[in-house]
């Protein structure tokens, strides 16, 4: 009985650590959203807690937002955490799916009053297609690229009753005309550091690797303070 109540004790603890882990994260980091789940690697959850050090923290979560883009899953690797008054970090590794149904959520959001009909991926062409105003009478294609470690949705082509248009003639419908694309003017940080290394059409959607360097993460809002690189010798 007694073997019993202690490994039920070793297993609420381990759980209550594993829980106070995910919240800290949660609470620096709530562009990751309400599903995230966090998870020791290379020992218990509650030896690292006590320790104030994680060697390795998988993260996983199914509703983060990645800059104007809703409800994307996540699988992310925290290297070398330090718990303390700040949250620092050595390393950060993640590979994000973005459905086609929050392509379509952001591309309606950035469409303003312009109808948008039906958000396709085309993995061959690697590029989004929309149909855009009543009965589908307009066809936008959107390629994905990546500017700065962010990534965006610029127009690759418009045309309307199967005739080319100006892409900038949609430069009022919330950010989807001229060269700049859906997502070049939102300014969110993303999670964690993380910039963009590649992005790639799939039939479900993106797929898009992202990577960053040491850092700290601090405030209610997440903010993420990158470490200095090294100094430039004399």
């Amino acid at each position: 009985m007694l073997a019993l109540l202690l490994v039920a004790g070793a297993g609420a603890g381990e759980f209550t650590a594993r829980q106070l882990i995910r919240s800290r994260i949660a609470r620096l980091a709530p562009a990751l959203g309400d599903s995230l789940t966090a998870r020791t690697a290379g020992g218990p959850a509650l030896w690292a807690l006590a320790h104030r050090r994680i060697p390795r923290l998988d993260l996983s979560t199914e509703d983060a937002r990645l800059g104007p883009l809703p409800q994307v899953t996540v699988r992310a690797r925290l290297d070398d955490v330090r718990l303390g008054a700040a949250t620092s970090v050595a390393g950060t590794h993640a590979e994000v799916t973005v459905p086609v149904r929050s392509l379509g959520a952001a591309v309606r959001a950035a469409a303003g009053s312009v109808p948008v009909g039906q958000v396709r991926s085309d993995p061959v062409a690697g590029t989004v297609e929309v149909t855009l105003g009543q009965g589908g009478l307009g066809r936008l294609t959107l390629r994905p690229v990546i500017a700065d470690g962010r990534v965006s949705l610029t127009v690759s082509s418009l045309t309307v009753l199967g005739r080319a248009v100006p892409p900038s003639s949609l430069g009022s419908a919330g950010g989807l005309g001229g060269a700049g694309g859906l997502g070049a003017a939102d300014g969110r940080p993303y999670p964690l550091g993380l910039r963009a290394g590649s992005v790639q059409v799939l039939p479900e959607g993106l797929r898009v690797v992202l990577d960053g360097g040491p850092g700290t993460l601090s405030g209610r809002d997440g903010g993420w303070t990158a470490a200095p690189g090294p100094a430039a010798a004399p």
